[in-house]
């Protein structure tokens, strides 16, 4: 429960920034200093595999559904942190991908997922 209160917390300012149906297949830029010192480091309060109304810079995320939790925002999405083979519904900057499957767990973005390569 307290990890649901943090993580409301620290999402709150960031929710206003991003539409669910609007998101494209290459949103949610990574930092360049994530970038200049290779996969995503831990930070303060690590996020990776929790729900959040919004992908806050610095995740990716696998999976999105509709929530009724998130005030005006109709989806929730399960956030990840990129590392080398991961499935993920957007490829963040400085990153690449080396196959593309189909699913249906990445909501408007698109039917594919992408194994990221950093």
């Amino acid at each position: 429960m307290l990890r649901r209160i943090i993580t409301v917390l620290a999402l709150g300012t960031i929710s206003l920034f991003i539409a669910p149906a609007a998101i494209p297949a290459h949103a949610n830029p990574v930092s360049q200093e994530t970038v200049l010192h290779g996969n995503s480091a831990m930070g303060p309060l690590d996020l990776d595999g929790t729900w959040a109304c919004s992908v806050p810079s610095g995740y990716v995320w696998d999976q999105v559904e509709p929530t009724g939790a998130c005030g005006s925002l109709k989806y929730r999405y399960r956030l990840r942190t990129p590392v080398n083979g991961l499935w993920a519904c957007a490829i963040p900057f400085g990153w690449t991908y080396d196959s593309i499957r189909f699913t249906s767990v990445c909501g408007s973005t698109g039917p594919y997922q992408y194994r990221l390569l950093g």
